[in-house]
């Protein structure tokens, strides 16, 4: 046994974990790692079994890079542009004020927007959109408006994700609801659902059939549910959470939208195939074209948003919600997730490219040393800096696994 795989077999039974989903491949298929460590819950009473392949999760933000790339066949199709303004697919875009700060009486000051939101500055996260609960002025404009400070959970895209803006496009970072804007483009553009769509475009062609937003629909899918856990903040152990999560709506009933930035349900065998397939798919252009993968994996972000970007990765939570990198590297951002512009001390190549899930998912896809990978499990909140810890363990062991193999990529 490696010993990064010891670390994570000793976490699990010391609770720190419910267990972890592990998955590595390289791109032609030579290499492979793949195991399950731990239980599909911890609740007493709940489903002890151990953790499968199969095993559904609610992967959250890992549903982003699905959707760019998805947007991204469009924009090869000519039915979006990178960098036209967006308000021709979504008008309502166009009214969204700024809030610049509030006047000495505590009311907002809200402006219009001048500079055009495109879908390059949606899929960089550079657009000025916000999570509600995310920035503090936005959590001060949600006390003054009487709103819920914690978020909107209306189960509508576009009755969710309605609050100001808080930069002007282009100007800075912020993570926020750009992408499933850019999923509404989709589905505009298309005529389709977002499911839809990537059935047809994304899950088809790779041979992906377990995933989906809606687990209504999926009764199969739904019986092989991993439970969510949380962390005892005196214990440090893991316990069952039955909190709401935010792919819930506020009556803790099913959303109604694809939410593109959020909304898949899937296990973790089928979502490295669409990993494997970024990888592999400027040889075959499968699902995109090379030149599109070129683009999705340059950096986006002017010095101004690069900056804000780096800022925020300051803050160690933040940093291991972001795949916990090292905070001595520069940070970009491409067309799908977050870039790395040095070489890790693991062995990760520039322009790297990472992202992650709400219940601590972290993937990457090093086109260099031609190795991507996931870490699945089901931990709230994000950031949790045990799972954070093992990832890592887990990510500098493939690569040495990798090194040792033989396989690693002619490229480097």
């Amino acid at each position: 046994m490696a010993d990064f795989e010891q670390i994570l077999q000793k976490a699990v039974e010391d609770q720190e974990i419910p267990g972890c989903v592990l998955h590595a491949i390289n791109r032609d298929g030579s290499f492979k790692y793949a195991k399950c460590f731990g239980k599909r819950s911890v609740r007493e009473g709940g489903d002890q079994s151990p953790l499968q392949f199969n095993t559904t999760m609610w992967i959250a933000s890992c549903t982003k890079l699905m959707t760019s790339i998805s947007a991204m066949q469009l924009v090869e199709q000519g039915k979006l542009s990178l960098d036209e303004p967006v308000y021709k697919i979504i008008p309502e875009l166009k009214e969204f004020p700024i809030l610049k700060g509030f006047d000495d009486d505590g009311k907002p000051i809200e402006e219009p927007h001048t500079v055009p939101i495109t879908l390059r500055l949606l899929l960089s996260h550079s657009s000025g959109l916000t999570y509600g609960a995310m920035h503090p002025l936005i959590q001060k404009w949600l006390e003054y408006k009487g709103l819920d400070v914690n978020g909107n959970l209306s189960p509508y895209l576009l009755e969710r994700f309605n609050v100001p803006m808080v930069f002007e496009p282009g100007s800075a970072w912020m993570y926020g609801p750009s992408i499933d804007f850019a999923g509404l483009m989709v589905e505009r553009a298309s005529g389709l659902t977002l499911e839809q769509y990537m059935q047809k475009n994304l899950w088809k062609p790779l041979g992906i059939k377990d995933m989906t937003f809606f687990l209504s629909t999926r009764p199969d899918l739904k019986e092989r549910l991993a439970d969510m856990s949380e962390r005892d903040p005196e214990t440090g152990k893991v316990v069952k959470t039955d909190g709401m999560q935010p792919y819930e709506a506020k009556d803790r009933t099913e959303v109604k939208d694809c939410m593109g930035g959020q909304g898949v349900f899937s296990s973790a065998e089928e979502y490295i195939k669409v990993l494997h397939a970024i990888l592999t798919t400027d040889e075959n252009e499968k699902i995109l074209k090379k030149s599109t993968v070129e683009e999705f994996f340059k950096p986006q972000l002017t010095k101004e948003a690069s900056d804000a970007l780096n800022a925020s990765l300051k803050d160690e939570q933040m940093n291991n919600a972001a795949a916990g990198t090292p905070q001595d590297i520069k940070k970009d951002w491409g067309l799908g997730g977050l870039l790395i512009l040095g070489e890790t001390p693991d062995g990760k190549q520039p322009n790297t490219m990472f992202w992650g899930g709400y219940p601590n998912l972290i993937w990457w896809c090093d086109r260099k040393a031609g190795l991507t990978g996931l870490y699945a499990g089901q931990v709230v909140p994000p950031g949790d800096a045990k799972c954070a810890e093992l990832d890592r363990k887990f990510e500098a062991g493939i690569y040495e696994l990798y090194r040792k193999s033989g396989k690693m990529s002619s490229q480097l």
